[in-house]
């Protein structure tokens, strides 16, 4: 992003880099062990053991095909999948008679961000079309499949995330990346999130502080 400002002429002491609020935001609201182990309970879930999964966009959820894809992809996963339904994709699933391709899934409700993040953080592998998402896991250290055709958030592509796109071969690259999510998880866990650290709201005020200072 500073490098992209450069090319438009904006640089110097006008520009400072923060980091992104995310980082905090996921620390801070993280919930503990013991609320993240009843959240396992709740679900009838185990550490390790399970696929989270969310999707709302209208490129896979507006198309019956597509959609029928994705649904179809995640159902024949080894592992159980979590899936807390958007009310979007939910009306799609109703409209195009989708409730058997969906039936081999653990479907919920909409849920909290705080029980969301402590489920991702428990889970083998979080799939979703979601950028929050795609943020958050570079801090609980997960790692994420994106199914999209692009992602506005490329600094995580290739680490914490993987992208996909719909199509036949979904269901033979999720099975891939569920098999191989353990051993990602290893090599994700002492990689440093590119959005910075704790301290990012901290920088922001100060620069906000300074600057009024300026101005008076």
């Amino acid at each position: 992003n500073v490098a992209n400002l450069k090319k438009e002429g904006i640089s110097g002491d006008v520009v400072l880099k923060t980091g992104n609020p995310v980082v905090e935001a996921v620390e801070r609201l993280m919930p503990t062990e013991g609320e993240r182990k009843s959240l396992l309970e709740q679900h009838g879930l185990v550490r390790e053991g399970f696929v989270l999964a969310t999707f709302h966009r209208p490129e896979n959820v507006d198309t019956r095909e597509i959609l029928e894809n994705i649904l179809g992809a995640l159902s024949s996963l080894s592992l159980p999948v979590l899936l807390p339904l958007h009310p979007r994709t939910q009306k799609r699933i109703e409209q195009f008679g989708l409730s058997s391709a969906a039936s081999g899934l653990t479907i919920v409700d909409p849920i909290g961000y705080r029980d969301f993040i402590g489920l991702g953080a428990e889970s083998t592998l979080i799939i979703s079309d979601s950028g929050g998402v795609q943020e958050e896991v570079s801090v609980y250290k997960r790692p994420a499949v994106v199914i999209r055709r692009s992602t506005e958030r490329q600094e995580v592509e290739g680490t914490f995330v993987q992208r996909f796109e719909p199509g036949p071969a979904l269901g033979s690259q999720l099975a891939s990346e569920v098999e191989r999510s353990k051993a990602r998880a290893v090599e994700l866990a002492e990689m440093p999130s590119p959005y910075g650290d704790s301290r990012t709201p901290q920088r922001a005020v100060q620069a906000i502080r300074a600057l009024v200072e300026q101005a008076t």
